[in-house]
């Protein structure tokens, strides 16, 4: 038998994100389908003991350089992503480490491949420069959306190998219902209720800053418009909690779902909700599998892009300026018009599976 293809994976992996984290899930699981036992994979963590356990992957230490060079030396593929990792919204550094390690496996000549990529945003010059740089040596670049091929067009990128396919997260399979109906109980949350997901994050964007307050008044307007029940499911432990506890300060009645789940259960409990707030992208894309109306509040041009690829771009709003009685109603036109929508928004969802599983094909053809 020979021995099996050794793929490297640099992402924003072990730092609690469940967003994250489903696309490492994804990302196995598309792997699996794909390729079977021929591949093995190791991923660069933040926390590799935490990742090995969640994921039954080898994982190194993301930030111990040595490390990196060593893997780099025994593997026949990096696989850059996927999630949002080339972006200086967030820190011009965090883009600086995830070109650095492009880098070092393009000068061990260890192909490099952009595996389901968001792109952007790309504010710097100096940025732009850099991803296109690397992005031109690339030897395959899958990207999630059009925007993001897009953007690297627009930026100087002219390497042919650019194909857009979507999310890895759309390969994730839900947990089965008892485990979910276990996490209810375990919450003190009635497994009978009506309930609206609700995932919210801290956000700043110039004066703006999340206001618990705002979010108390969204959550008692979903409850008397949609006769729902809010319940906030955290996406980012602890960063999340912090919100949602200054939330519930002002509204004690909030649900808060506060144990540490997996993608899948995540995804299992989105299941259960009569229709999805959310913030958080994945929380959105969990929706999406589950066949789950959503409503997005927009934080960042990915969440746009989303909406659009689920053709429901006027069920978002802003993050900040919005009115909690409009999200509200709008929640509550959603869910009346769903079984309407819902042939059309299968279609749309089994196709973004389909796209999914591109990537890990691609890969598995530079491997041969």
């Amino acid at each position: 038998m020979n021995n099996p293809a050794k793929v490297l994976i640099s992402g924003y992996y072990g730092s609690g994100n469940a967003g994250d984290e489903a696309v490492l899930s994804g990302i196995k699981t598309s792997f699996e389908k794909t390729a079977g036992e021929t591949i093995q994979l190791t991923v660069l963590s933040q926390n590799p003991t935490l990742t090995t356990s969640q994921h039954n992957l080898s994982a190194v230490y993301r930030m111990d350089r040595k490390r990196i060079r060593e893997e780099l030396s025994n593997t026949n593929l990096l696989l850059s992503g996927g999630g949002s990792l080339l972006q200086d919204t967030s820190s011009l550094r965090s883009l600086l480490y995830y070109l650095w390690v492009c880098h070092t496996a393009m000068s061990m000549n260890v192909p490099v491949m952009f595996y389901a990529q968001g792109i952007g945003p790309l504010k710097r010059k100096i940025s732009r420069a850099l991803v296109r740089n690397i992005a031109n040596r690339a030897a395959f670049l899958t990207v999630r959306d059009a925007s993001s091929a897009e953007l690297l067009r627009q930026i100087g990128v002219h390497n042919p190998n650019l194909e857009v396919t979507a999310d890895p997260a759309f390969c994730l399979q839900p947990a089965d219902k008892q485990r979910i109906l276990a996490i209810f109980r375990e919450a003190d949350i009635p497994s009978d209720g009506k309930y609206i997901g609700v995932a919210l994050r801290s956000w700043s964007e110039g004066n703006l800053v999340s206001s618990p307050s705002q979010y108390a008044k969204l959550l008692d307007a979903l409850e008397e418009i949609t006769g729902c029940t809010p319940t906030l499911i955290p996406m980012q432990l602890p960063q999340d909690l912090k919100i949602a506890d200054k939330i519930a300060s002002l509204r004690p009645q909030t649900l808060i779902l506060r144990s540490h789940l997996t993608p899948s259960e995540l995804m299992g409990i989105i299941g259960e909700m009569h229709a999805v707030v959310a913030m958080r992208l994945h929380a959105l894309i969990f929706a999406a599998r589950m066949q789950i109306p959503m409503i997005a509040l927009n934080y960042d041009p990915k969440v746009d892009t989303l909406m659009h690829q689920l053709e429901l771009p006027e069920f978002q709003s802003h993050w900040s300026q919005f009115d909690p009685s409009v999200v509200a109603t709008k929640t509550h036109e959603l869910i009346e018009s769903w079984p309407s929508r819902k042939e059309n928004f299968n279609r749309i969802t089994v196709n973004l599976q389909t796209s999914s599983l591109r990537s890990a094909e691609i890969a598995n053809l530079l491997l041969k």
